[in-house]
C-alpha cells in the first residue's frame, strides 16, 4: 500500500479542496520519488478532549501528560493544547497534540470549527447531573457529524465520587466508532493506567499516524515550530518552504493542509479575506475569539460589537490593532457574526443576543401560517446563530434573539426558532398566499447549506393545515406521490381524516415556473453562474444571493463566489478558472466596483471578452449610482429596468425580484440556443 496522503491525491467529494482539480500523475510521482529520499512517518496525531464543563478533561490531561492532580484546578477557558511524548510498541516515540475544550455552553458552537477528521476523540462524562446519557449522545453526534469516523473512547470520570454507567451497548450499537469505555477517577488514579493503554492502542491505529514526510518537510515544520511569533504571512511560509528545499507551491500547500489538520498551525489561505496570513500558534486564534465571546460588556450590549472596542477587549502586544480585523473575518468565516448594514464598522454576535422570546412572536397564529420544522437527533449549539447570520439581510430591521428570528421577504414574515428540549427548529410563514412558499424555500436552502456539513441530516416534517401540532415525513410524503399514492388516512380529534399527498406537498413545495421548466427540457444542466464584486458590497452582494436561492433550488444555476473558495487552493487559480467557466457573469457595479483594479481591470475585461465572443452572458447589475456613460460595457442592458440603482428604489424587494426576473430571462435565452 503506497499510503500516499489525500492532501497530495487531491479533492473528492466534501474532503479538503473540493471544487479543485485532482492531482495531475507528475505531481504524485514527484512525492513518491521525493519520499524515497530520507523519508520518515509522521507519528505526529490530534487527541480531542470534549465534554461539558466541570467534568474534569483538564485534569484528566494534567494526570496523563504531566502526572499531576490539583483538585482546585479553574476551569478552562476556550482551548487548552498541549504536546503529550508518547511510547507505543517497541518504544516507537509519537506525539499527540492534545485539545482541551472548555466546556462553557458559549463555546460550543465554536467547537465544530476546530473538531476535525484522522482525530482521536476522549468524550469525558461524569455522573453529578444524572443524564449522562443524554450527555454522551450529545457530545458523540457532534464529534461524528464533523469529526467523521475517527475513533472515540468514552471516559467515565470521577466515578468514586459519583458512581455512574452508561448504555453501553446501546451507545456502540448506535455510535461504532467508539472503541472502548473507561471507567477513572484523576483524584485517585484509578482506572488511568487502562485508559493509557486504551490511547497507545488506539493511537497505533490511527490509519495516517505513519505518513511519510518528505525530509523537507520535518525542517519547514521544526522551523515554524521554533518561531515566538503568533502568525506569519503565507508568503513568508512560503519563502521558509523555498529555504529548506520544497520549491513546489502545491507541495507547500499540501503541507500546510497537514499541519492545519493536526492543529499544529492553522492557515485559511482559501480564503481572501484571510490569506495573506498564516496562524503559528493556535491558541492565539482561540483565545481571541473566546476573549470577544465572552466580555461582559459585550454581553450588556446583547451581542452589538463595534470595533472601536477591541483595544479594550485585547491585550495590545499579542493583539496589535491591524490584526483585529483579521480576527473578525475569522468569525465571519465561522459564522459567528456579520456587520450591519449600514455600519461596517459594527458587528453583530448573535450567540449573545438576549435569550427572551420578543411578544411579536405571538403573532404567529400556527393555524394561519405555512408551517414547516426540522427533528434533529441533537440540537447543535449555534444552529440558530450560525442561520442568522447567513440570513441577516432578511432581518435588517427586524426582530433577533438567541434562538429565534423574524424575517422579511416580499411582505411576508418567517418566525424560524428553535427548541432544545425537543430538538427542533420550527418556521411559521405568514403574508400573502404565494410568496409564502417563496420565502420557505429561501429559508430551507440556507439550512439544506447549514446541514450539509452535519453526518447526521435532521428530519424533515409537515405540519397538517388546522392541525399544526400533527405533522408527517416530508421524505415518506415524496415516497407517497411517486407510488401513485393519492390520500392516506390520519385520526385527528378521534375521526379519520383523509389527508391529501399532492395538497399537502404543493403547500410547502414552491412548483417550477411553466416557462422555466419548459426551456429547461433542453438544458444539459446547471448553468454557472458568477459573481464579480467588491467585498464593499458584500452585504448587497448576499441579498442577491438570496434573491436566486429558489433558481439554485431548481437546480437552474450553480452560483460561485470568492467565498466558496475550499482550503488548499490557490484562490487567484480558483477565481480565474470559475470565471473561465461560468455560463453567466454578474457584475455588481457600484463606486467601489469600479475603484477596484481586481474586478475592473481583470475580472470585468476577461468576462466582457467572453461576453464579446458569445462564451457566456454579462449581466451588470446596478447596486449604486455611477456614470453609466464612462463605464466600459455600458451598452450591455443592465438590471434592474431603467438603470435605476438598487440603493435608490423605495421598494427594495421589487427592485431585486426585478432583477430575479431579468435573470430567468437571461437563463431561458442561454438555453434557447
Amino acid at each position: 500500500m503506497l499510503k500516499i496522503p489525500a492532501e497530495v491525491l487531491g479533492p473528492k467529494s466534501n474532503n479538503v479542496g473540493a471544487g479543485a482539480e485532482p492531482a495531475k500523475p507528475k505531481d504524485i510521482l514527484e512525492y513518491l520519488f521525493r519520499i524515497q529520499e530520507k523519508a520518515q512517518p509522521l507519528n505526529e496525531a490530534k487527541l480531542i478532549l470534549v465534554g461539558y464543563g466541570a467534568v474534569g478533561k483538564t485534569s484528566l490531561v494534567n494526570r496523563l501528560v504531566y502526572q499531576t492532580f490539583d483538585a482546585g484546578e479553574t476551569k478552562t477557558e476556550g482551548i487548552q493544547i498541549t504536546d503529550w511524548p508518547l511510547s507505543l510498541n517497541d518504544n516507537e516515540e509519537v506525539k499527540l497534540n492534545v485539545w482541551d475544550f472548555g466546556g462553557q455552553e458559549i463555546m460550543h458552537s465554536t467547537h465544530q470549527f476546530f473538531l476535525t477528521e484522522r482525530s482521536l476523540y476522549l468524550l469525558v462524562l461524569n455522573g453529578r447531573q444524572g443524564h449522562e446519557d443524554a450527555d454522551a449522545e450529545y457530545w458523540l453526534e457532534l464529534i461524528q457529524s464533523f469529526g467523521g469516523d475517527s475513533p472515540v473512547i468514552v471516559v467515565l470520570n470521577k466515578v468514586e465520587e459519583h458512581p455512574f454507567d452508561v448504555n453501553r451497548s446501546g451507545l456502540k450499537q448506535k455510535f461504532p466508532n467508539i472503541k472502548d469505555f473507561v471507567r477513572i477517577d484523576c483524584e485517585t488514579e484509578r482506572g488511568l493506567d487502562e485508559l493509557c493503554q486504551v490511547i497507545q492502542h488506539e493511537t497505533d491505529r490511527l490509519e495516517h499516524l505513519r505518513v511519510p514526510f518528505p525530509a523537507s518537510w520535518f525542517s519547514i515544520k521544526q522551523k515554524l515550530a521554533d518561531m515566538e511569533d503568533n502568525y506569519i504571512s503565507f508568503e513568508h511560509y512560503r519563502g521558509i518552504c523555498q529555504d529548506d528545499g520544497e520549491t513546489n507551491q502545491d507541495s507547500q500547500d499540501s503541507l500546510a493542509v497537514h499541519l492545519h489538520r493536526l492543529g499544529i498551525a492553522l492557515n485559511y489561505k482559501d480564503d481572501p479575506r484571510l490569506r495573506d496570513t498564516n496562524i503559528l500558534n493556535p491558541l492565539w486564534v482561540t483565545n481571541g475569539i473566546y476573549k470577544i465571546l465572552n466580555a461582559h460588556n459585550l454581553a450588556d450590549h446583547k451581542g452589538e460589537l463595534d470595533l472601536g472596542c477591541l483595544p479594550q477587549l485585547l491585550d495590545a502586544t499579542n493583539y496589535p490593532r491591524e490584526r483585529h480585523g483579521f480576527l473578525m473575518e475569522l468569525m465571519r468565516k465561522f459564522e459567528l457574526c456579520f456587520p450591519f448594514q449600514y455600519r461596517q464598522d459594527c458587528y453583530l454576535i448573535p450567540e449573545l443576543l438576549d435569550k427572551q422570546q420578543p411578544s411579536e412572536a405571538q403573532d404567529f397564529i400556527l393555524e394561519d401560517c405555512l408551517n414547516f420544522r426540522y427533528e434533529y437527533p441533537i440540537l447543535p449549539e449555534g444552529l440558530l446563530p450560525r442561520f442568522i447570520v447567513r440570513t441577516h439581510v432578511l432581518s435588517h430591521n427586524q426582530l433577533r434573539w438567541r434562538t429565534g428570528v423574524i424575517l422579511d421577504f416580499e411582505g411576508n414574515h418567517a418566525l424560524v426558532k428553535a427548541d432544545r428540549q425537543d430538538r427542533r427548529v420550527t418556521i411559521s410563514i405568514n403574508g400573502p398566499r404565494e410568496g409564502r412558499r417563496r420565502l420557505l424555500a429561501i429559508i430551507r436552502s440556507d439550512f439544506e447549506r447549514i446541514h450539509s456539513s452535519f453526518k447526521s441530516k435532521p428530519k424533515e416534517k409537515v405540519p397538517i393545515p388546522d392541525h399544526p401540532q400533527l405533522s408527517l415525513s416530508y421524505s415518506d410524503l415524496l415516497v407517497m406521490e411517486k407510488q401513485g399514492l393519492t390520500e392516506i388516512p390520519m385520526v385527528i380529534d378521534d375521526k379519520v381524516i383523509q389527508i391529501n399527498v399532492k395538497e399537502l406537498l404543493n403547500g410547502v413545495d414552491l412548483g417550477i415556473p411553466q416557462q422555466t421548466a419548459k426551456n429547461s427540457e433542453r438544458s444539459t444542466g446547471a448553468l454557472k453562474l458568477f459573481y464579480s464584486y467588491s467585498h464593499k458590497d458584500e452585504a448587497l452582494r448576499e441579498r442577491l444571493e438570496v434573491q436566486l436561492a429558489l433558481l439554485r433550488r431548481y437546480g437552474f444555476i450553480q452560483d460561485w463566489h470568492d467565498r466558496q473558495i475550499t482550503p488548499s487552493t490557490d484562490w487567484k487559480k480558483e477565481l480565474d478558472r470559475n470565471l473561465e467557466q461560468a455560463d453567466i457573469v454578474l457584475l455588481l457595479v457600484s463606486p467601489d466596483f469600479i475603484a477596484s483594479d481586481y474586478c475592473y481591470e481583470i475580472e470585468m475585461k476577461r468576462a466582457l471578452a467572453r461576453h464579446k465572443a458569445k462564451e457566456a452572458i454579462l449581466i451588470p447589475i446596478l447596486l449604486r449610482r455611477v456614470n453609466w456613460d464612462l463605464v466600459h460595457f455600458n451598452n450591455i442592458q443592465a438590471l434592474p429596468r431603467d438603470l435605476k440603482p438598487v440603493a435608490n428604489w423605495s421598494n427594495k424587494d421589487e427592485a431585486w425580484f426585478n432583477i430575479e426576473q431579468g435573470i430567468i430571462e437571461a437563463i431561458q435565452s442561454f438555453q434557447s440556443h
